[in-house]
């Protein structure tokens, strides 16, 4: 953890103010009711605030014991649509569409050498097949996933609204349409939703480039196709992080996103391990109205989040 709070540090002087990062789940959490946190405010009556994403995640674990074992092997590019539109200056709505494409990618050896350059645990990975798409799973000799096939597919699409409560305080709640593939590990074939808070607690004075923020919620996604017996419905999530303002157009974001483990009966990590990715972003505002952002992915513990994921945006205003 010290050094994943150095590598943070090092990457944030490089966020658009209201601009969270976008946190990928591993394709067995993809079909959950987790949001995206860290909007503190909403947008004004009229206003439309547009992002297009083009994220890349790549995950691996190959765990067992004595009556389970697990592979989770692949490699996730998604492009998504993320619009928010205010209905009044305290009320927005918004809409989220991904198309995501899976596959043995292309990542492994770079995620090799960034592992190695930090010191970070590679689980392994330099055993395993290059260029392998393999999600698999066996509990007593029963096979119960396996999928090896890698797809183009649409996501779940979510629906949200957003309510400000005070400055800098919002309340939100979320719909999860049942639109991706749990053959594809797209979705889990099971609507969802969620409810949180985001807050956050601009510094001032000789701190008045801070901002720090954080989000608590709850979500709840109908039992899908997805090892539907262990599956759990119920899962609290939360997030924390920082903002730097450095000049006018240009600040950062330091995030970890932490949710329950969501599935039970199981021993493995894969499985049964709380997440926490951790995310970096950085973004310049370019005009009055576009800014662009980028950033990396990072998980803060072994096997419950993916291995690493980058990303590149555009937010239109």
């Amino acid at each position: 953890m010290r050094r994943l709070a150095l590598l943070a540090f090092v990457f944030c002087p490089i966020a658009f103010a209201d601009d969270p990062p976008p946190v990928e789940m591993g394709a067995l959490a993809r079909g959950f009711a987790l949001p995206n946190l860290g909007r503190t405010d909403v947008e004004p009556g009229g206003a439309l605030q547009q992002r297009i994403y083009l994220n890349d995640t790549n995950e691996y674990a190959a765990v067992a014991n004595a009556n389970e074992s697990i592979i989770i092997d692949g490699e996730a590019t998604q492009l998504s649509y993320d619009a928010h539109y205010g209905i009044t200056d305290r009320w927005e709505a918004g809409l989220f569409v991904p198309l995501i494409l899976q596959g043995g990618g292309i990542l492994d050896p770079v995620i090799e050498g960034w592992h190695h350059l930090w010191g970070l645990p590679n689980g392994n990975r330099s055993d395993a097949p290059k260029g392998r798409y393999l999600y698999q799973y066996t509990n007593n000799g029963q096979l119960l996933l396996n999928v090896s096939q890698g797809s183009v597919t649409f996501g779940d699409v979510r629906i949200s609204t957003g309510y400000r409560l005070a400055d800098h305080l919002t309340a939100r709640a979320m719909l999860q349409l049942p639109t991706g593939d749990a053959s594809h590990l797209s979705g889990n074939g099971a609507a969802g939703g969620a409810a949180w808070l985001d807050g956050g607690l601009p510094l001032h004075g000789f701190f008045k480039w801070l901002t720090l923020y954080g989000s608590l919620g709850y979500s709840y996604t109908g039992t899908g196709d997805v090892l539907p017996d262990m599956q759990k419905n119920g899962l609290p999530f939360g997030a924390a992080g920082i903002g730097l303002r450095l000049t006018p157009r240009w600040d950062a974001k330091v995030q970890v996103y932490v949710h329950a483990a969501p599935y039970k009966d199981s021993e493995l990590g894969a499985l049964d391990h709380i997440a926490a990715p951790l995310t970096v972003s950085t973004s310049y505002r370019i005009t009055p109205r576009t800014a662009i952002s980028l950033g990396f992915q990072e998980k803060a513990n072994v096997y419950a989040s993916p291995d690493f994921g980058v990303f590149l945006g555009l937010v239109l205003n």
